[in-house]
C-alpha cells in the first residue's frame, strides 16, 4: 500500500496533468520536502506543481515560504530544459529499439512503414518507452502520465485497430494490459478511456505498482559494473541492487518473455560500457 507521500504526489499530478480536484492528506514540511524529492526524481515536477496551484487553496496543503519559491524555481527549470520522447536521459532506454533480435526486426518494419499512421506509431513508441523503463528502472511515473495525457488529447487520432494488431505482433499484450491497469490505479482512468486494454485484470496490479515504486530507488545504475582508477578489478556499484534487477527480470517474464531474458543480458552488456578500456 502506498504511503502517504506517495498518495498525495499522485493526488498532485491528477490534478495538475488531468484537472482533477482531489484533496490532499496533511502533511508535515519534512514530508512535502520528501514528495519533492520524489517529483524530482521521476522528472514530474512540472506536472506535481500544476496540482498544487491548483490545490494551493485546499486546507490540508501547507507549503512555507521556502517550499513555495523552491518548487516554483524548480517547475520553470523542468519547463526550460523538458526532455521530449526521443532524448531519454539513456540511450538504452530509447523506445524505438527491442533487445530481442526478432522483435527488434518486427519493430523496425512497423517504424518504417511510411504509410502507416504517424499518430499509431507515436503512441506505440510511448507504449514500448514504458516497458523498457518497467524493465529496467522501475516504475515509469512520468512515462505513464504522458501516456495518459496523449490518450486524452491525441486517442481520437489513433488508429486502434492497426496498434492492436502492432501490440500482438511484438508480443506486447501484456505488458500493455499491465501499462493500462496502472492508468486506472494511479491517474484515474477508466477502461474505455484505453481502447487497448482488455476486461481481464491482474489481481496482483497494486502490489506490483507497489514492488516497481519501492525499486525505482536503486535505479538499473546502482548494478552497473565499474572499474576504480586506481585498479584492474572490476565491481558492480550495488550488489544487492544487481540480484534485484535478476529476480525482477524473472518476475516480469510472464507478463514479455521473449524480451525480458533478452532485456537483461543487453542491460549486463550496457552496464561493461562504464568500464574504463
Amino acid at each position: 500500500m502506498m504511503d502517504i507521500v506517495q498518495r498525495n504526489l499522485f493526488r498532485l499530478l491528477r490534478n495538475g496533468a488531468f484537472c482533477t480536484d482531489e484533496q490532499m492528506e496533511a502533511m508535515s514540511a519534512f514530508k512535502w520536502d520528501c514528495l519533492y524529492q520524489l517529483a524530482v526524481m521521476h522528472d514530474v515536477v512540472i506536472y506535481a506543481y500544476e496540482g498544487i496551484q491548483r490545490s494551493k487553496n485546499q486546507f490540508f496543503l501547507h507549503l512555507t515560504d521556502k517550499q513555495w519559491v523552491v518548487w516554483q524555481k524548480a517547475a520553470e527549470e523542468a519547463r526550460k530544459g523538458k526532455q521530449t520522447l526521443d532524448e531519454e536521459e539513456d540511450e538504452f532506454l530509447r523506445p524505438d529499439h527491442l533487445t530481442n533480435p526478432m522483435l527488434n526486426h518486427k519493430l523496425q518494419i512497423i517504424l518504417d512503414d511510411e504509410h502507416s499512421d504517424t499518430m499509431t506509431r507515436h503512441l506505440l513508441l510511448l507504449i514500448i518507452s514504458i516497458v523498457r523503463h518497467i524493465l529496467n528502472e522501475g516504475m515509469p511515473i512520468r512515462q505513464l502520465l504522458e501516456l495518459g495525457l496523449y490518450l486524452k488529447q491525441q486517442g481520437n487520432k489513433v488508429d486502434f485497430d492497426m496498434l492492436r494488431k502492432w501490440i500482438a505482433s511484438l508480443n506486447l499484450s501484456q505488458m500493455s494490459q499491465l501499462e493500462g491497469e496502472f492508468l486506472t490505479l494511479l491517474y484515474g482512468f477508466q477502461k474505455e478511456d484505453i481502447p487497448f486494454m482488455q476486461d481481464k485484470k491482474d489481481k496482483r496490479v497494486e502490489d506490483i505498482a507497489q514492488e516497481l515504486l519501492e525499486f525505482t530507488n536503486t535505479r538499473s545504475h546502482d548494478w552497473y559494473f565499474s572499474q576504480d582508477a586506481d585498479s584492474i578489478f572490476v565491481h558492480n556499484s550495488n550488489t544487492t541492487a544487481m540480484f534485484s534487477h535478476v529476480r525482477r527480470s524473472a518476475r516480469y517474464f510472464r507478463f514479455f518473455p521473449s524480451e525480458s531474458v533478452t532485456n537483461f543480458f543487453a542491460s549486463f552488456v550496457h552496464s561493461l560500457s562504464h568500464i574504463e578500456e
